[in-house]
């Protein structure tokens, strides 16, 4: 046996298959989510995007066993297992990947989900998505991600039945995207002004409530993609406002501290300001509490 998910299993983790990555409750810590934990299937690395941590897949042993060395986790796996360490892929450059926009052919235009939260039918239709039938972004809202020339370089997914535990399903290259500077590069380039945040639910929240200004990184670091592209713009404000996880310790606070680090390095620090929304994020917060948090 030397399949990373055997292992996985026997460790005593719930694994939720997700394509090229395994995803999973934290077994070393307290944690409510089933997907806060990532393991690549291909190479074992893994991040917990809560606590922060990522590494290789040694070291997921070692903090799931509680042992105080590495070489007792491996000891571990080679003992028990006929485990052949995943080889490192080789850095090169890449070139953006291209989708076939037959992907976006069988989507129903149900804006219902995003009804409910508020979210009017004229901003949902400003983004080309819809709600997938088949495959496997199936019960899914679709967004489609366009590069400055059009190009469909991904897509993104919102569970919108409650029944799957990962909310948002992504295909194609995040650390790629610039998203939805599609919509908005003319906006955000008149104003000079910028707001980062995390996903697409909160840019939708921020849009209806006339703030049009924001890009998403899809996660909690800022890309190298959208860190150039930001240098591009140069605005005179940018404003760090991921989610509020909840003091210090939350991925987003402590998130936004490093990307403010990384800003700052390129900007004045009277450019650069966090500004976390008042709640855990934008999608909880109504038009109101939106523009009370904008006009701070």
């Amino acid at each position: 046996m030397n399949d990373i998910r055997d292992i996985l299993d026997d460790l005593g983790y719930v694994v939720h298959d997700n394509g090229r990555e395994l995803r999973m409750n934290p077994l070393y810590r307290d944690s409510s989510s089933s997907s806060v934990l990532r393991v690549y299937k291909d190479t074992g690395w893994f991040t917990d995007f809560k606590a922060c941590k990522a590494g290789p897949f040694e070291e997921l042993v070692r903090l799931t066993l509680g042992v105080q060395t590495l070489d007792q986790a491996k000891s571990y796996i080679y003992k028990n297992y006929d485990f052949v360490k995943p080889k490192k892929k080789q850095t090169k450059l890449e070139c953006d990947k291209f989708l076939p926009k037959e992907l976006l052919l069988n989507l129903v235009q149900d804006y219902s989900y995003w009804n409910k939260r508020g979210i009017s039918i004229e901003t949902l239709e400003l983004f080309q998505g819809g709600v997938a039938t088949r495959g496997k972004f199936y019960q899914r809202y679709i967004f489609p991600i366009f590069n400055s020339r059009g190009k469909l370089v991904g897509v993104t997914g919102r569970d919108v039945s409650g029944k799957n535990p990962i909310k948002w399903l992504h295909q194609g290259s995040t650390s790629k995207w610039a998203y939805p500077l599609q919509i908005n590069y003319k906006i955000i380039n008149k104003v000079k002004e910028i707001i980062i945040i995390e996903s697409i639910g909160d840019m939708l929240s921020l849009w209806e409530a006339g703030i049009k200004n924001c890009v998403v990184t899809h996660g909690v670091k800022l890309s190298p993609r959208l860190l150039s592209i930001i240098l591009r713009l140069n605005p005179k404000r940018i404003t760090i406002a991921l989610n509020n996880d909840g003091g210090k310790e939350g991925a987003g606070n402590q998130a936004s501290e490093a990307m403010y680090k990384i800003l700052t390095k390129h900007f004045d620090e009277e450019t650069v300001q966090t500004k976390l929304p008042v709640k855990n994020d934008f999608g909880c917060m109504n038009k109101k509490e939106i523009l009370e948090w904008q006009n701070k």
